[in-house]
């Protein structure tokens, strides 16, 4: 029976799919928004669904926890790519075409100051990490979705300098990457000193001396 005939001049209903759509958009903004008004701990699953004006079943539909949707809330909201490394290189390596593995290593750790220091997230990235050190489901989202995406092509980096003899043979990758960006984690989150590129440059540098 068509709605005409019912006599129903109404609104027609809406469309399941973009009700959904409406409904994971507004509970991102409503993580988003409330993160960043009283940080990560203030924000709750019924304060966001709250916001977002959805039921708390909703959220969990596409959300384990609180930790995985401001996250991502995060991540949709601050445009932040993966660290620069500048400069022309072969599509099959993710070495530069000199094969200068100091300049990708010195544009890694330059776009770590970009990104933590420098950047418009950059505060807000380092309140994530704070609270990611009590919060096991947090740590979980940001090892998987921020911190491995950004270590796994210097990661290959460092391998593909392996096999061109330019790294000793008997390093370990994530050892390597573990000794250039843990000193600037390190000022930037635990004693406060400068954070520079010419600490970033001075980092790189003995790094390299130790793989070679």
């Amino acid at each position: 029976m068509s709605r005409l005939t019912l006599g129903y001049s109404g609104p027609m209903p809406a469309d399941p799919a973009r009700r959904s759509q409406e409904s994971w958009r507004a509970i991102l903004d409503a993580a988003y928004a409330l993160f960043v008004e009283g940080g990560y701990q203030s924000v709750t699953v019924g304060g966001i669904a709250a916001r977002a004006g959805v039921g708390r079943q909703t959220l969990y539909r596409w959300w384990p926890s609180k930790a995985a949707v401001v996250f991502e809330a995060f991540l949709d909201k601050v445009s932040i790519g993966p660290f620069p490394a500048d400069g022309p290189r072969p599509a099959d390596s993710p070495l530069p075409a000199d094969g200068d593995l100091a300049t990708l290593l010195r544009a890694y750790a330059h776009g770590f100051l970009t990104l933590y220091v420098d950047g418009a997230g950059g505060s807000r990235l380092r309140e994530l990490i704070g609270a990611a050190q009590t919060d096991p489901d947090l740590a979980r989202a940001m090892a998987e979705q921020w911190f491995e995406p950004r270590r796994a092509p210097v990661r290959e980096a460092l391998r593909e300098a392996q096999r061109a003899g330019l790294v000793r043979a008997d390093v370990d990758p994530d050892t390597a990457l573990d000794l250039v960006f843990a000193p600037l984690h390190y000022r930037l989150l635990v004693s406060g000193q400068p954070l520079d590129a010419a600490y970033a440059d001075a980092v790189v540098d003995l790094c390299l001396h130790a793989l070679r």
